[in-house]
């Protein structure tokens, strides 16, 4: 297999997850495949209840056997160590990532100067567009689901880069018209005024969405970013201008486009106001309600 093949091994394997959460269950399976490593790393055999976004990276690997270059662990710390042990660290914010790559988070970033502190969390990059990166993260919102960033944007500590092209048996790049794939992100369906979604059949993090064949009349296309708290961007800032203007308080800075504690709880007070899933994050049934003009 070549570089790229590896690469969309792996995130193939990542959207393969997609929609697996806690509430019900479907998450365990991700455990699973992670306590199948052996030796386990530090010898933990991960519980259902413990935080499993470095797990879901660590399982993605063990699931197509790369766990020689993505190392495994279940804890953001000691997998860092693992790549600056192996020279595989990348400590520079404004690195413009590749598919496969795993991506660091630090909550307590201050946005100045080089994010240095520890890590909170970690994804894996599903592909870049532009200055845009499109990532699969595991407990996030308490599911598997898409989020997006800005190269060197705020709360990004720092990036493990695999030796993809290490494992490659010498085979030629296929042409990039033959090129494997790379999943592009969630596209979020927001309807008209007059037509909304049965809350039944589109969910929070759910990626089954009507195809744009299938879209009737109407309907809207934009590709709407999942957002959660730690993000920060316009998008952040849209999403506070709609639920102040539908009385909820994101705080007394106001519309900054800092996605804080405050905007995270005037998420989950609207959405459970408006009968959703309250997990604070925005995604498709939260957009939708957001933008429904009523």
């Amino acid at each position: 297999m070549t570089e790229k093949q590896f690469r969309a091994e792996i995130v193939d394997q990542a959207k393969s997850w997609i929609g697996r959460k806690e509430s019900d269950g479907t998450h365990r399976v991700i455990i699973d495949v992670y306590n199948s490593i052996s030796p386990l790393p530090r010898g933990y055999r991960m519980t259902y209840s413990d935080p499993w976004c470095a797990t879901f990276v660590s399982a993605c690997a063990q699931a197509r056997g790369l766990t020689k270059i993505v190392f495994p662990e279940c804890g953001c710390a000691p997998m860092i160590q693992l790549y600056k042990n192996a020279g595989r660290w990348m400590e520079d914010d404004s690195y413009v990532p590749k598919p496969g790559d795993v991506i660091f988070y630090d909550w307590q970033d201050s946005g100045v100067g080089d994010n240095v502190g520890a890590s909170d969390h970690v994804g894996l990059v599903a592909s870049v567009d532009g200055d845009v990166i499109n990532i699969i993260e595991g407990n996030c919102g308490n599911m598997v689901q898409y989020t997006a960033r800005q190269v060197n944007s705020r709360y990004i500590r720092g990036y493990g880069l695999p030796d993809y092209a290490g494992m490659a048996n010498g085979e030629k790049e296929p042409a990039e018209d033959d090129a494997p794939g790379v999943p592009e992100p969630a596209v979020i369906v927001i309807p008209d005024p007059e037509s909304v979604p049965d809350p039944d059949t589109v969910g929070d993090g759910v990626l089954d969405v009507p195809s744009p064949a299938t879209l009737p009349a109407g309907w809207c296309q934009p590709a709407l970013p999942i957002l959660q708290i730690g993000g920060a961007s316009e998008a952040v800032r849209a999403a506070q201008y709609l639920l102040k203007g539908r009385g909820y308080s994101v705080g007394w800075m106001g519309a900054d486009g800092d996605f804080g504690p405050k905007t995270a709880a005037a998420v989950r007070n609207f959405q459970r106001d408006r009968g959703i899933e309250s997990d604070g994050v925005i995604g498709p049934l939260t957009w939708t309600a957001l933008i429904k003009f009523t």
